[in-house]
């Protein structure tokens, strides 16, 4: 965790110092740990990986007086590759830096990689000795998943309650995942007794992640009011 505590010294520098600052792409349990840990009095975190539900997203750090900012990405789209993790090695032997490329999604006759706008496109990749062009894509075309807002009434803050309710399944069918480490709580691994404060980030693997905006009171039988903000994947 050495380099994410660098990076999120880094981010919160900038954003104190009044600049917006982005990282590159971070796998789930990176870029949860990297939107608490960038967090400080004065400091605004926010991640987006291109579309809702993404897995790799880019964390975003900026003076909480600024409205939120998302970093500027792109899209390619690869017709006839079919492997995601072939296509992902092929970028990197085309020059494009790992850090430079987010999720690829599978389509019906290729598929679509969202890059760092600052990434250079390689003008096609080499897969299997097959030489595939790049074609310059809108972001928002991968994907129509959008992310949702709710107000829940759950018993407890626990995260086995909280992510039952976030997407619609079972307590002890979310309780097993937790169990089996398919679930974390910003980058950290829950357990049963794990509860999810404001402004934490769960992720759920086949799932996605929700995050607890606020805690809005408690009702007359003592539960509680909860605004949740949930992405599947």
């Amino acid at each position: 965790m050495v380099a994410l505590d660098e990076l999120a010294a880094s981010l919160r520098s900038d954003a104190s110092g009044g600049r917006v600052a982005h990282s590159t792409f971070l796998e789930p349990a990176e870029a949860d740990v990297l939107l608490k840990a960038a967090r400080a009095p004065g400091v605004a975190t926010g991640a987006w990986g291109g579309f809702a539900g993404a897995r790799r997203r880019v964390v975003t750090a900026r003076p909480d007086h600024v409205p939120a900012a998302a970093p500027t990405l792109v899209a390619w789209y690869v017709e006839g590759a079919r492997d995601p993790g072939a296509l992902q090695v092929a970028l990197r032997a085309a020059g494009v830096a790992p850090g430079a490329v987010g999720d690829v999604v599978v389509h019906a006759d290729g598929c679509s990689v969202v890059a760092l706008g600052s990434a250079r496109s390689p003008e096609a990749v080499t897969i299997e000795g097959v030489r595939l062009p790049l074609q310059a894509l809108e972001v928002e075309r991968i994907s129509a998943s959008a992310s949702k807002r709710s107000t829940a009434v759950v018993s407890a803050l626990r995260v086995d309650v909280l992510g039952a309710r976030a997407f619609g399944v079972s307590r002890s069918w979310f309780a097993k995942g937790v169990a089996a480490g398919r679930v974390r709580i910003n980058g950290r691994p829950a357990d049963k007794r794990s509860e999810v404060g404001p402004g934490d980030e769960v992720w759920a693997e086949g799932l996605g992640r929700f995050r607890l905006l606020e805690l809005c009171g408690t009702t007359r039988k003592g539960n509680h009011r909860v605004e949740l903000e949930v992405e599947r994947s």
